[in-house]
């Protein structure tokens, strides 16, 4: 149980680490991703605006107003040395004057600066109403010839598709008087940006995972210590006192007896024999399902007939069930061999055999089987029940549960016939579930 605990523990800290690294992940890659396909799209539209190529954002600026007439003076004060570093001063400034208009007029009307018509790769095909070649331009590009460019258009043309990607190019369509202007924008430096964003983040990613796996796998024993040092107190205590309790059992007993031969039996005296059988039966499953918990009872394997004894457990409850009006079907699959426990796998059978006819409705038909199902050996029982949501059954396998709460109910038992088998299943190296198919009948199946 504790080992489950542990690896439980594990298993939820790091899925909730990575959900976390997912989405952060998600949303930064998804981020940079849509910044860099929006400002594409961007530029595609004002290469669309202006006919295929950028606007002259010089035709925007304002005339710039020339250098005062004294500074061309020869006469001026100063000589020529004075005139040729006013003039070179007023130069330098009215360029950055120029570059800076430049820039807040590209900004403001285009969302770029100055220089992206300068840094951009693209070309251009116009095609007219039939897809034939009207005009190509290629000149702001030098990984296309001619022919790649006009047999690029020509297949968008075809398709019909008006915008996308294109390999590393992104394309818009525009519809002119004479046709279709198809415009490609060469995006290769942008997306291998994001490629290497991409996958240097899902290094970093993976790398935190696993230091945080380490830390987690080394602190996990730590974070869990109460709750196995709590446990194991818990089962020491369970077998302590029952080993305590027999002893005042075996006197109550005793005692009974010794009232019985002195005074002859009475409804008293098989009252204090049943509850006393009753507080035994009870002590004796505490304790062996607290020594089974964590294999801290080693079970002698060997292999044996596994059909044989399953069959051998079974006709008992035939009868059982015939007595009480239910018809039990035993469907067991001739030769498996099992090495393991037989006295527990025994037990076990005699556990799903009884809870079926225990809480199988009146009328009603009882399975168990058992075969073997690829590298798996399945042990079964089905039977109609009441009482049932639709859907996994988990919690009968809780200690002390029982599906009838009615304290007037007829039904013995203490609610830990499913957890014993729980424990002999898992210290065979299987699993074991419960399933209600519809709400209205039990399947519990055990495989080993």
């Amino acid at each position: 149980m504790i080992a489950q605990l542990r690896k439980k523990f594990v298993l939820i800290t790091m899925g909730s680490v990575l959900l976390v690294l997912v989405v952060l992940m998600g949303v930064i890659n998804v981020t940079n991703y849509v910044k860099m396909d929006r400002g594409a799209d961007q530029v595609l539209e004002v290469l669309a605006e202006n006919g295929g190529t950028f606007p002259d954002l010089g035709k925007h600026r304002g005339a710039m107003g020339a250098p005062d007439g004294d500074a061309d003076d020869p006469g001026a004060p100063g000589g020529a040395g004075a005139q040729d570093s006013s003039a070179g001063a007023q130069t330098a400034a009215a360029d950055a004057g120029k570059t800076d208009e430049a820039n807040l007029i590209a900004d403001k009307q285009y969302g770029f600066s100055a220089e992206t018509p300068y840094e951009t790769r693209f070309f251009s095909v116009q095609l007219n109403t039939s897809g034939s070649l009207a005009a190509v331009n290629t000149g702001k590009i030098a990984a296309v010839s001619t022919e790649e460019a006009v047999s690029m258009a020509q297949a968008l043309w075809a398709s019909g598709k008006t915008g996308g990607y294109s390999g590393s190019y992104k394309y818009l369509a525009q519809q002119t008087d004479s046709g279709t202007l198809y415009i490609f924008l060469d995006c290769t430096r942008d997306l291998n940006s994001f490629k290497n964003f991409l996958s240097i983040s899902l290094l970093v990613s993976l790398c935190g995972m696993l230091a945080v796996f380490g830390l987690v796998m080394v602190l996990s024993r730590r974070a869990i210590r109460p709750v196995a040092e709590s446990y194991e107190k818990q089962k020491r205590f369970i077998t302590n006192a029952g080993h305590e309790i027999k002893t005042p059992l075996a006197i109550i007993d005793s005692c009974t007896e010794v009232l019985e031969m002195e005074q002859g039996e009475n409804k008293w005296t098989q009252g204090i024999r049943g509850q006393v059988q009753r507080l035994t039966s009870l002590t004796q499953s505490l304790v062996s399902l607290a020594r089974m918990d964590e294999g801290s009872t080693n079970l002698p394997m060997a292999e044996f007939d596994l059909s044989a004894a399953v069959q051998e457990t079974l006709d008992p409850f035939v009868l059982l069930a015939e007595s009480r009006q239910k018809r039990l079907l035993c469907e067991v699959q001739p030769g498996i061999r099992l090495r393991g426990n037989e006295q527990t796998l025994r037990q076990l059978c005699s556990i799903l055999a009884d809870n079926a006819v225990k809480y199988a409705l009146p009328e009603s038909e009882i399975r168990v089987s058992l075969a073997r199902k690829g590298k798996k050996i399945v042990l079964s029982s089905d039977n109609a029940a009441e009482g049932l949501k639709p859907g996994d059954q988990s919690i009968l396998f809780d200690r002390f549960y029982r599906g009838d709460t009615s304290h007037s109910s007829e039904k013995s038992g203490y609610g830990i016939g499913l957890s014993m088998a729980q424990s002999i299943v898992t210290a065979h190296g299987g699993k074991i579930e419960a399933k209600s198919p519809d709400g209205k009948r039990l399947l519990i199946t055990a495989q080993i």
